[in-house]
């Protein structure tokens, strides 16, 4: 998979979305909400969040932000700790490609990440995608 393909994917199967372009990094956003994406690739390393090692030549993370009652089964009994960075040494290697895994900063927030998701992969990311887009416009819509 590419950026260019995942980017056209979100585009064209889902409403009012636009991205925001930041450093080279991609932040889907639904209609007027300019505050919280509900999907975002981003394509390096920062002050933040290195753990991915993703300053590899051609590697990229997606994120996505689901619901609860699609994240717990997933993640279920990994960690007992709450709030940001509750993942982080709990054993995940977040370099490893193409693998499911909770994101290593807003995991407690019930987002998830892939780098660089195989075409395979990308299709189960549709329907998380898809949560994720319908939480985020129902947000919107009150």
């Amino acid at each position: 998979m590419t950026i260019e393909t995942i980017k056209n994917y979100i585009l064209q199967n889902f409403e009012k979305v636009h991205v925001t372009e930041a450093d080279g990094d991609l932040f889907f956003m639904y209609d007027q909400n300019e505050m919280m994406p509900f999907a975002t690739i981003v394509t390096k390393d920062n002050d933040y969040d290195k753990v991915s090692n993703l300053n590899r030549e051609g590697f990229f993370r997606i994120n996505i932000g689901i619901d609860k009652d699609t994240f717990m089964p997933l993640f279920e009994g990994l960690t007992d700790k709450k709030g940001l960075e509750s993942y982080m040494n709990v054993g995940i290697d977040f370099t490893k490609e193409d693998t499911i895994f909770p994101h290593p900063t807003y995991g407690s927030l019930y987002w998830i990440s892939v780098v660089n998701p195989s075409e395979k992969t990308f299709e189960t990311l549709k329907n998380y995608l898809k949560i994720s887009y319908e939480k985020i416009s129902k947000q919107s819509a009150k």
